[in-house]
């Protein structure tokens, strides 16, 4: 005899998000069966921004553009301290070559002071800015990357981006 459903109740959405981050991480990853699960993260628990965050990733990974940026819009609303999703957002947004708001976005999220990624985040917005044609800006934002501790998660590769970037553009170091 099959076991009957569990109630909603029963589920704990910390669970489900964390099984959901095991298929997004696997490899090879399964953004499609982690979107599944990010989905009933947010049904489970409506106010969490945490499942908007990792749904939005997840649609993100899918290639659905229009979804992960309403999933960051609703976990920025539910947790306006939160630059995650600002920053997530800057850099689809940059990608979709939308500068201004890009840079709007990326701003707004460096000024939550990022707890981890800020020279990533830094990145992002020279790249923003470079596609915008404001140069000056983005060298100014490789260079303060260089001045920035490497730390977790990227470590040094933000330096060596910056740097990279700098002599292309001939920037002094």
């Amino acid at each position: 005899m099959p076991d009957p459903p569990m109630s909603t109740e029963a589920v704990d959405p910390s669970k489900v998000l964390r099984e959901g981050q095991e298929l997004f991480f696997a490899e090879p990853p399964n953004h499609r069966g982690a979107a599944e699960l990010f989905e009933q993260v947010v049904a489970l628990s409506p106010t969490w921004a945490e499942g908007h965050q990792w749904l939005g990733s997840a649609y993100e990974a899918l290639g659905d553009e229009d979804r992960a940026a309403r999933a960051w819009q609703t976990a920025h609303k539910l947790d306006p301290n939160d630059s995650r999703c600002l920053i997530s957002l800057g850099v689809l947004r940059s990608r979709q070559r939308q500068f201004k708001e890009a840079i709007q976005l990326l701003e707004q999220g460096i000024a939550l002071k990022p707890h981890y990624g800020l020279a990533d985040a830094k990145l992002f917005l020279a790249d923003a800015l470079e596609g915008a044609s404001r140069m000056k800006q983005a060298k100014q934002q490789w260079r303060e990357v260089l001045e920035l501790e490497p730390m977790y998660p990227s470590y040094d590769e933000p330096m060596k981006e910056a740097r990279r970037k700098l002599r292309l553009h001939g920037g002094a170091e």
